[in-house]
């Protein structure tokens, strides 16, 4: 079939142009025979990870939830056969980094079960997605959303409300890149915030009953999320705060100028 970084770069350019039935062909092909592999090398490990967190997620776009739900659940396998390789390898870092993916594969995973009606095994990914990632942001909003989806109601959403108010206050600054706002916590995915707002507005809405402290809460968080755009848009606050925080910290200690004429002698 060919390299395997190959096949994974040329299927993704596909997926780019919405060619999702051959994309997801190539995926599921280059899967099989990494995984009917004995001996694979490393490097090969990895290309599964990868062919396996593709498919799965591929597979979610197109609809099919059960395949989706296969791959990943051979994804789990994979992904800790392949932490567990690099650690042996004395590869401390990647193995971390490897193992720390499980997060961002749960949330994929408790999409599925979302989109299939089943509320509790969607909880429950997302769960463990916080766990192992605390500052995933996705993996606190997706549970009211699910709420909302099957339920049509989130009187049984306050714990997950709060939980979502209090990451959304404790990961800022808001930060501007181009045109769009987003949370960036530390070595975890972006959050745009667009969309999260609009979500937001409507989860305040009493007709879905979000119980008062949640409400409360995830008001009293919208509206800072809000004040620190509205900042940012008129120069009040930097777009990227936590750039110029650490631009700031090398500010010379002598000035020039005054070093020039001599001043500091």
């Amino acid at each position: 079939m060919g390299d395997p970084a190959t096949v994974i770069d040329q299927y993704r350019r596909y997926v780019q142009d919405g060619r999702l039935e051959i994309s997801e062909v190539m995926a599921s092909e280059l899967s099989d025979l990494l995984l009917s592999k004995k001996k694979k090398t490393l490097a090969e490990h990895g290309h599964l990870v990868i062919a396996l967190r593709d498919l799965a997620k591929i597979q979610e776009m197109r609809t099919k939830w059960k395949e989706s739900q296969a791959a990943a659940s051979m994804l789990v396998k994979a992904r800790r056969r392949y932490a567990k390789l690099l650690r042996s390898n004395g590869m401390r870092n990647e193995a971390r980094d490897a193992a720390k993916a499980e997060a961002g594969d749960e949330v994929q995973r408790g999409r599925v079960r979302a989109h299939e009606g089943a509320l509790r095994a969607a909880l429950s990914h997302w769960k463990r997605a916080r766990k192992v990632q605390p500052q995933l942001i996705e993996a606190y909003w997706r549970p009211i959303e699910a709420h909302e989806q099957i339920k049509s109601t989130l009187k049984g959403a306050g714990k997950v409300g709060l939980s979502l108010a209090k990451i959304l206050t404790s990961v800022g600054p808001v930060g501007r890149v181009g045109e769009s706002f987003q949370l960036q916590p530390e070595n975890v995915e972006a959050q745009p915030l667009e969309s999260l707002l609009e979500n937001m507005s409507r989860w305040l809405n009493p007709e879905l009953s979000l119980p008062a402290k949640a409400s409360i809460a995830l008001d009293t968080s919208k509206r800072e999320l809000e004040r620190q755009i509205t900042s940012i848009k008129s120069g009040e606050q930097a777009a990227n705060a936590k750039l110029q925080a650490a631009i700031d910290t090398l500010q010379p200690a002598v000035d020039y100028h005054e070093y020039s004429r001599g001043g500091t002698s």
